[in-house]
């Protein structure tokens, strides 16, 4: 399943005030923009780039640039059901940024002077994996002369994460060859209660449906149709039918991952003709 992220922005000019420092030839102003099409993602943190220059006219007196949440906490972004994210301010090198605070909030401090743009990263911190749906907020970003602020802006930042789903069979399992979505079970020679397990591993960001259904409903003799063998599928402390679907949905963990036990048991090969027996089980996981 492929990822894909896509970024809203928007920004809004507050107030521009020019410092009495630079009558009429300094404002402050300045233009700040996220490129959603070069978002970037690691396994536990997105990076989103943020762009930052000033106008002709407002260049000369911008000391620093204030990066921070609307209110005075920590900025977040916020999705559905409460979820938060956090999230950290980058310089070009990918570092972190000071943390201070400054009128009351808590913000990052990039200083500015000399530059004439400056290229910043906004690290969304993935400390477990996020939830899929939507998330926004409101960074505020002002321009300074020293303890003069000049321009405030808001940029509404927002993300959409997407459903995803996977699923692995253990390699420690001998039980169980293959790759790739494809394996086969050897039980071997059949008898009374024959028995094979193995484990699977499920990552999933959001709800998710397991379905398992046989595709004979019954090991089939390769030769002669006729000659079948009913068996039952374990799964997740669950036991059915070969001939029935089983079907159970799950919540997404904390970690997104989640293993499972599954296997296959038959009980009764008395007086069953001599020869090779197969079926082909299909395990589906869907997110939802």
């Amino acid at each position: 399943m492929k990822w894909f992220m896509f970024i809203l922005v928007g920004v809004f000019a507050l107030n521009a005030q020019a410092n009495s420092q630079y009558p009429h030839q300094c404002t402050g102003d300045f233009d700040v923009q996220i490129n959603q099409h070069s978002s970037v993602r690691f396994d536990d943190e997105i990076l989103l780039p943020i762009k930052v220059q000033a106008y002709r006219e407002g260049g000369p007196c911008i000391d620093t640039l204030i990066f921070g949440a609307v209110d005075a906490g920590p900025f977040k972004l916020k999705g559905a059901n409460g979820v938060e994210l956090d999230a950290t301010l980058l310089d070009t090198n990918r570092k972190p940024l000071p943390v201070r605070t400054v009128d009351g909030r808590l913000s990052w401090v990039v200083d500015y002077h000399g530059h004439q743009r400056l290229n910043l990263w906004l690290r969304i911190d993935g400390h477990r994996v996020i939830t899929s749906g939507t998330y926004s907020a409101a960074l505020m970003v002002s321009s300074r002369d020293g303890q003069h602020n000049l321009v405030q802006k808001y940029l509404d930042v927002g993300f959409y994460m997407p459903a995803m789903v996977s699923i692995h069979v253990s390699d420690s399992d001998s039980s169980v060859q293959g790759h790739g979505g494809h394996y086969q079970v050897e039980l071997g020679s059949l008898n009374d209660g024959a028995r094979a397990d193995w484990r699977l591993s499920v990552f999933s960001n959001s709800l998710y449906d397991v379905t398992i259904f046989s595709e004979e409903k019954a090991l089939v003799h390769q030769q002669d149709r006729g000659s079948q063998i009913p068996y039952e599928i374990l799964f997740d402390g669950d036991r059915f039918s070969s001939s029935s679907m089983y079907q159970r949905s799950y919540q997404q963990s904390y970690s997104g991952k989640r293993r499972f036990t599954m296997g296959v048991v038959v009980d009764d090969v008395n007086y069953q003709r001599a020869g090779r027996y197969r079926d082909t089980v299909y395990v589906t996981v869907t997110a939802r």
